[in-house]
């Protein structure tokens, strides 16, 4: 069964467009598109992620794709057999040694609602060149509802989840805010 996911994008308190989260579970893992589309005062374009998962829940194959005044594609890939990944970008690409699991962009936040941290604890994931840390946060309450709340870094984005979906993400992008905020769901 898809889980569907729909969000609200805004800048400095302004709306800047809207994204589509689709998600696909499977025995042996999960595929996840999340299709963005910006409006000004963002640079306007199209925004594409995709990404499968191992049943852990780890990046195999991720994908990013960009388009606005140029098509810009990004894929990262695991070739375990190989003991490589795989960074390409156009016509470049670069072989990694496979070192450990590790998340995209998008499978850390499809990772957040089921992660076991209390208040004050950190956890490191690493990343396609680097690594992000996830700092559980306080629970706030909205509207009579309790949310968890995380602090990732580097970029100090603040990850808000609520029954086991994210429903809001708000990070500085320059001197303003960017903030996506869940409209409706479907699915489990």
């Amino acid at each position: 069964m898809k889980e569907v996911y729909r969000y609200a994008y805004h800048y400095a308190g302004r709306p800047v467009g809207e994204g589509r989260l689709e998600v696909e579970r499977r025995k042996k893992g999960v595929r996840a598109s999340l299709q963005a589309e910006f409006l000004p005062p963002l640079p306007p374009g199209r925004q594409r992620w995709q990404t499968e998962l191992d049943a852990e829940g780890f990046s195999l194959r991720f994908q990013e794709r960009v388009e606005g005044k140029e098509v810009r594609v990004f894929t990262v890939e695991r070739l375990e057999e190989e003991g490589v990944v795989l960074v390409s970008q156009g016509k470049e690409s670069l072989a990694y040694p496979y070192l450990a699991p590790y998340h995209d962009p998008l499978s850390l936040f499809l990772a957040l609602p089921g992660l076991a941290l209390e208040p004050g604890e950190v956890v490191r994931f690493p990343m396609p060149g680097g690594r992000v840390y996830v700092e559980r946060l306080p629970d706030v309450e909205v509207e009579g509802k309790a949310r968890r709340q995380y602090r990732l870094r580097p970029g100090l984005s603040l990850v808000q989840v609520e029954e086991g979906r994210l429903v809001r993400v708000a990070q500085q992008v320059g001197r303003h805010v960017f903030e996506a905020v869940l409209l409706e769901a479907e699915g489990p």
